[in-house]
């Protein structure tokens, strides 16, 4: 009898354990479900030899194709974050129903501060980046997005904290002290917020389309530039929009929330990038939602303006709501999903505007922006002490030849300007580099400060003699 009883109970087991595995070819890919890449299947052979993590590859490849996961994933994620308010799925559930991104709770409470070095660095970046655009006859303007926590702080779970000074307010400091131009849009939506129109969604990480009008008409005033407002727009507020963190916590299926939506006629115009997908007003509906394909350039064209005004947009995902309005409103249009601006093939009299979110400021000074080093006038180098050596790096990349190093530790500036000294015939000059650490070329090491600058291709780049200004400093390689 317990012999009987033991072989019943095993053969139970293995029919728990086989059941989701014969039911695999019958249910919904959960790449569909969940809207990620899944595992791949494991190669039994790896660059010749025996694949020592098989099993393990495995393991997740079998896990990410079981059947019912998404359903078990969205009863997991219910009872911790709803329930008991832990962040789960990178997700932070909030009060009311509000859900914000795990990466905000850092920006909330401080916890990630960036260094004052790398806050002045930013500012310095945008601001070099500023003088070049004005030089060339635009208008430049710096938009960092604030984190919705900022906005709407009073949702976050009590046990969030939040910290009198942040990365953003830091370097909205630091961009009044370097002369940037910039929209203080934290202080912008918070003084259009009401309880009965949000300028964000509460299940999702972006502003809503509200939100993104507000920020739009607060751009176009930074850059000086004349255009409609769209304030007699009507509109309606539907359950249309589903949220980027609903479908994190609920990948079987989640709710809509609110959206806006503008009864606004956009001039005529098209798209010369990317290649036509079907009508203009089809690939505008795809590009503003979160589908995000192809939309890494968007150039467009408006027919019924012949003004000239042309606009070139760094942004990420915020920057997808205001599209219309800017395609509206200018003759050419250009829109990078990047954080590294081209400022090298930007034309003359071009308009830029430099959008990001607040959680991703420190990508500011992540890689050196494409364009060549300003010339810098009127510094004497004989006026400067020697500082001793300065580790350099000089070598051709893409349009240009990089030349990058690491300020020694220890050395002080008083602006944290970075000038370089360059003799070789055709660059021979004084320029100011980026005061930008190069983590490709120097690797990851921990508040390391650095400068990098792209000058024109030189057939004798390998003859360069370089010197490096900081501080009251003089350096040689």
């Amino acid at each position: 009898m317990k012999k009987g009883f033991k072989m019943l109970y095993c053969f139970s087991i293995f029919i728990i354990c086989i059941i989701p595995v014969c039911l695999m070819p019958f249910f919904k890919n959960n790449a569909q479900i969940e809207k990620r890449k899944l595992a791949e299947f494991p190669a039994y052979i790896e660059s010749g030899k025996l694949n020592i993590d098989f099993s393990t590859q495995f393991e997740s490849w079998l896990n990410d194709r079981l059947p019912f996961r998404a359903y078990i994933l969205s009863a997991s994620n219910l009872i911790k974050g709803e329930f008991f308010h832990a962040p789960t799925s990178n997700v932070i559930v909030g009060k009311e129903g509000w859900l914000y991104f795990t990466e905000e709770g850092d920006d909330f409470m401080d916890t990630t501060a960036m260094t004052d070095d790398e806050i002045r660095s930013a500012a310095i970046t945008l601001r070099i980046i500023q003088n070049v655009v004005n030089d060339k006859g635009g208008a430049f303007t710096f938009v960092p997005i604030p984190n919705k926590a900022s906005v709407y702080g009073e949702y976050m779970p009590t046990e969030y904290i939040e910290a009198p000074d942040n990365n953003l307010k830091r370097l909205m400091r630091a961009a009044d002290e370097y002369d940037v131009n910039y929209v203080d849009m934290l202080s912008v939506l918070k003084a259009k917020k009401t309880d009965a129109d949000p300028v964000y969604l509460r299940r999702d990480s972006h502003w809503n389309n509200r939100g993104a009008l507000i920020g739009y008409n607060a751009i176009m005033d930074s850059l000086g530039k004349e255009h409609k407002t769209y304030s007699d727009a009507n509109y309606t507020v539907g359950k249309t929009w589903e949220g980027d963190l609903d479908k994190l916590l609920y990948p079987s299926g989640c709710g809509k929330d609110d959206q806006y939506k503008y009864d606004i006629k956009i001039s005529n115009y098209s798209f010369t990038e990317p290649a036509p997908m079907g009508s203009t007003e089809n690939m505008l509906s795809i590009f503003m939602s979160d589908l995000e394909q192809n939309d890494m350039k968007i150039i467009s064209h408006n027919d019924d303006i012949n003004d000239g005004s042309s606009l070139y947009m760094v942004r990420d995902s915020f920057g997808r709501a205001v599209l219309p309005y800017f395609i509206d409103n200018y003759e050419n249009a250009e829109f990078r999903r990047t954080d590294v601006p081209d400022v090298a093939n930007l034309a003359d009299d071009t308009d830029v505007c430099y959008e990001i979110v607040e959680r991703n400021l420190k990508r500011i000074i992540s890689k050196t922006p494409y364009m060549y080093a300003p010339i810098a006038d009127g510094l004497d180098p004989s006026a400067f002490k020697d500082g001793g050596s300065i580790t350099v790096n000089i070598k051709e990349e893409g349009f240009g030849t990089k030349i990058c190093g690491i300020i020694p530790d220890g050395i002080v500036s008083e602006d944290g300007r970075v000038y370089v000294l360059v003799k070789n015939g055709k660059n021979e000059g004084i320029y100011e580099a980026f005061p930008i650490y190069e983590k490709s070329v120097f690797g990851e090491q921990e508040n390391k400060r650095g400068f990098s600058m792209m000058l024109e291709k030189s057939e004798d780049s390998a003859n360069y003699e370089i010197s490096v200004i900081y501080g009251e400093n003089i350096f040689n390689p």
